[in-house]
């Protein structure tokens, strides 16, 4: 008997892919108990409770964007971006 390759229709989720808190804080480079102070301050939308948050690929990307966008709202017309490169 072979074991079916084709993905169970319950696993393709209409979010996209489904990161754990140690993911997102390895992706954003931040620490994890940062991703879940962001879950319980409701930034950002996950599933599941304390150490096993499962958050849906749509939150990461859309809190990027507000932070993104909130960032030059706040950056006063014709200044320079923050180079954050060091010398």
């Amino acid at each position: 008997m072979t074991k079916s390759t084709e993905i169970p229709e319950v696993l393709n989720n209409p979010f996209g892919n489904m990161y754990s808190t140690k993911e997102v804080a390895q992706l954003l480079k931040i620490s994890r108990r940062s991703v879940q102070r962001m879950i319980q301050l409701g930034e950002i939308r996950a599933i599941g409770k304390q150490r096993n948050y499962r958050i849906p690929e749509a939150e990461i990307k859309g809190w990027l964007e507000k932070e993104l966008e909130r960032d030059r709202v706040a950056r006063p017309a014709g200044a320079p971006e923050k180079d954050n490169t060091e010398t």
